[in-house]
């Protein structure tokens, strides 16, 4: 009989969740919504491993370049490290069935499509069903229902606004805060 994975994943949407946008200020800074870097820092990185989970569809239609969201990730990932905050990866999917040139068709990693997490699944060997989605769009929140993570739709960014997709999200917090203080008492209530 097969083991079942014990490992978990916490997956977020950067844009609307972590960071305004994922581009960079005009000084090169990186533009944080308010609590969300202490948020990160709040997460047990013993029991789950950190995922950035998005989709770039401003890269697809050509209103960001592939080589300055490039540029972000690098110095997100440097600010990450530097605050202690282990990302496991980042995942991004620049394409779109509607898109401009060679990011113009589908792909099974564009939410709301699992893909993003079934690959994280085979490549860091996580239980989804005992793993987490936390985004502002109802893309995000269709994607971590397929792969049957828990999903938490916040009130920042879009705050499910987009009316792309009819969801019920599992739970619905104001911030990137209060979405991992959601996470830790969940957690914590089942090894009670």
């Amino acid at each position: 009989m097969a083991k079942i994975p014990d490992k978990q994943g916490l997956f977020f949407e950067l844009d609307g969740v972590v960071v305004h946008r994922a581009r960079l200020t005009p000084d090169g800074e990186i533009p944080f919504l308010e609590r969300a870097l202490e948020a990160l820092g709040r997460i047990d990185t013993r029991q789950f491993r950190l995922f950035v989970a998005t989709s770039r569809q401003d890269i697809a239609f050509g209103d960001l370049k592939e080589r300055e969201f490039t540029r972000f990730c690098e110095l997100f990932l440097a600010r990450m490290q530097a605050e202690s905050i282990p990302i496991a990866k980042i995942y991004s999917c620049p394409y779109h069935p509607k898109g401009k040139g060679r990011f113009r068709k589908e792909s099974v990693f564009r939410k709301p499509g699992p893909g993003i997490f079934k690959m994280a699944q085979q490549e860091f060997d996580l239980n989804l069903q005992r793993s987490w989605m936390i985004g502002h769009t109802t893309a995000d929140m269709l994607a971590g229902q397929r792969a049957e993570l828990g999903t938490i739709l916040l009130r920042t960014g879009q705050a499910g606004g987009d009316g792309e997709f009819t969801v019920d999200p599992h739970f619905l917090e104001d911030d990137l805060w209060h979405a991992v203080a959601r996470v830790n008492q969940f957690e914590y209530s089942l090894r009670v």
